[in-house]
């Protein structure tokens, strides 16, 4: 073997041996230690116009602002951005501790929002899978409503105003004291789940609630109680905000107002 030879032979062996030290040649090759036992993350999905799940979750917006008080005399305070991947995945590795308020927002969606959510560094922690959804199409009118042995009988129309062959419609309703009841003035709320347009324009059925629910939640015997009805996607979403308010982002046009009165047992 002459020394041309000699030297050709002796770069392959170095060559392989370099790409062995940093490339998964060797069991013991070097890898990135990335941290995954501290952190948060979670999953959002999007929902369309007919309450169905759409293929594509990628690009939805997070804001995350994070604040703790260190001391009487010092706080952190910082915000984080990021986006979902296509199946609605997210993650934060290693942020700070401290009170937590994630908000998630895409165009076209109603947002939707966790706050006040605490978290202490010490953990991975995976949030509640959260939900976007369209605005649907479609209205709901209170045809009656009638008390018979503490069951609230809730006669309405929904109206599917949308051209799709068939979709879903949940509902709303919001109970008061007063007659300008509504989804910023109430008592208590109930979602009723969804109906399916089954391909037509309009349907009529009726919801039973049992009136121990009303009365747990601040309602009395003899009461005079006022009813109004929302349609929302198939999706329903309501998030609650830092002032211990609850929104509905995707409330449709509402019904009239609707009163009864919850009877006084008989002694």
């Amino acid at each position: 073997m002459n020394i041309i030879q000699k030297s050709f032979v002796l770069s392959l062996i170095l060559f392989v041996i370099a790409s062995c030290l940093f490339t998964s040649c060797g069991k013991d090759a070097y890898m990135e230690d990335v941290d995954t036992t501290r952190g948060v993350w979670g999953q959002i999905l999007l929902y369309d116009e007919t309450g169905a799940v759409e293929k594509d979750h990628s690009d939805i917006s997070i804001k995350i602002h994070c604040i703790d008080t260190l001391s009487e005399t010092s706080i952190w305070d910082t915000v984080y951005y990021m986006k979902t991947d296509a199946k609605g995945y997210w993650d934060l590795y290693k942020p700070h501790g401290g009170w937590y308020f994630v908000e998630f927002t895409k165009d076209g969606y109603g947002k939707n929002a966790l706050y006040a959510y605490r978290y202490d560094t010490t953990s991975a922690d995976t949030l509640e899978t959260m939900f976007l959804a369209k605005p649907s199409q479609g209205a709901i009118e209170l045809d009656s409503l009638s008390v018979k042995e503490n069951v609230l009988s809730i006669y309405r129309t929904l109206y599917f105003t949308a051209n799709w062959s068939s979709y879903s419609l949940s509902t709303w309703y919001f109970f008061g004291k007063t007659p300008d009841v509504s989804a910023e003035n109430y008592d208590y709320s109930y979602n009723s789940g969804s109906a399916s347009s089954a391909g037509g324009k309009e349907r009529h059925t009726v919801v039973l609630k049992p009136l121990e629910k009303l009365l747990e939640n601040g309602f009395v015997e003899g009461d005079k109680v006022y009813v109004r009805a929302y349609c929302d996607n198939a999706r329903a979403v309501s998030y609650q905000t830092e002032t211990d308010v609850f929104v509905y982002p995707n409330l449709l046009e509402s019904s009239s107002v609707l009163s009864f009165e919850i009877p006084e047992s008989e002694e």
